[in-house]
């Protein structure tokens, strides 16, 4: 009798699990996005919520930590509970922490599920600064070295690295054009536009807002091609004959150990999102692109980011 019990229990015990794993979510989710609002991280966060609120029926919340060029939002979500209930967005910033000493941080504290933005980056200056274009630029940087001010993030961002490798690729010390550290892309345009800057080397799509304003405009894209998104805009590496390519990307993660299940239930919930064309077509309105990705291709995609900026931050 005792053993029939025994096994009874565990059996109901098993049973109420998986009751319970088939349930989730059951409460809200929230989203943990380490940059500010109103840059391209933050806006394609609130497509994700709003596409995952609609298909797994549950509140789905965003929230800015931001600070420490990103370190205190993907610590945020590094140390959450691994429950599926604290989700964040992880940039290509976690490429460039651990190499940098910034922190103990890394593609490898996170499970991914999905990568969303892929961002080139790009050069802005205010619609009235006497630079019509990137040789302009760097001339006057070469002429007069440590009189130019840019922004774009936070110091040691992707965007701060743009201008270093921008800076390098012309034969320029890094002291050539002092950066002026943000908490965003969307903090750089204000400061760049209210002259406090004279540049910013975050993403066209970022600047989209203020350049159909007229109060910005492009001077080069750091792509590898012309970007269909911005035909107008001069490829860097074209327009000066120096090599340098960036783009910056984001990708949606849950702590390290999310339970496999849960894995997939996001996984198949954003591949429904994609499914519905929103997300794209949102974002491309926005001015930038998403690149779906998942499962193997997705955990090699993070590896190799990892590697290349390792490779490039240790030749800096």
């Amino acid at each position: 009798m005792k053993k029939l019990t025994m096994k009874t229990l565990v059996l109901g015990t098993l049973l109420a699990s998986s009751v319970a794993l088939a349930t989730y979510p059951e409460k809200p989710i929230t989203i943990i996005v380490p940059w500010g609002a109103g840059g391209n991280t933050d806006t394609i966060a609130r497509l994700v919520a709003k596409g995952l609120q609609d298909e797994l029926g549950t509140n789905v919340n965003v929230v800015n930590r931001t600070g420490g060029s990103g370190v205190v939002g993907h610590n945020a979500i590094k140390t959450a509970k691994p429950d599926g209930y604290t989700l964040g967005v992880a940039t290509a910033e976690i490429a460039l922490m651990r190499h940098q000493k910034m922190a103990d941080l890394s593609y490898q504290d996170y499970t991914p599920i999905v990568r969303l933005a892929v961002v080139n980056g790009g050069v802005q200056v205010a619609k009235d600064s006497p630079f019509t274009n990137i040789n302009e630029l760097l001339q006057n940087a070469k002429e007069n070295p440590g009189k130019l001010k840019a922004s774009g993030s936070g110091l040691n961002s992707i965007w701060h690295l743009n201008l270093l490798g921008i800076l390098k690729s012309a034969g320029l010390p890094e002291n050539s054009i002092k950066f002026i550290p943000s908490q965003g892309a969307t903090a750089a345009l204000q400061e760049l536009v209210s002259g406090g800057v004279d540049l910013v080397t975050s993403s066209p799509g970022e600047a989209k807002s203020m350049t159909d304003a007229g109060m910005v405009k492009h001077l080069a894209i750091t792509s590898e091609a012309q970007d269909p998104l911005y035909p107008d805009v001069p490829v860097y590496q074209q327009a000066t004959g120096n090599h340098w390519t960036l783009f910056g990307w984001n990708v949606l993660v849950g702590p390290k150990d999310l339970p496999a299940d849960v894995q997939e239930k996001l996984v198949k919930a954003m591949e429904k999102v994609y499914a519905k064309g929103e997300l794209q077509e949102f974002s491309h309105k926005q001015g930038f692109g998403v690149g779906e990705l998942y499962g193997q291709q997705l955990e090699q995609f993070m590896a190799t980011e990892d590697k290349k900026f390792g490779e490039l931050l240790s030749a800096q």
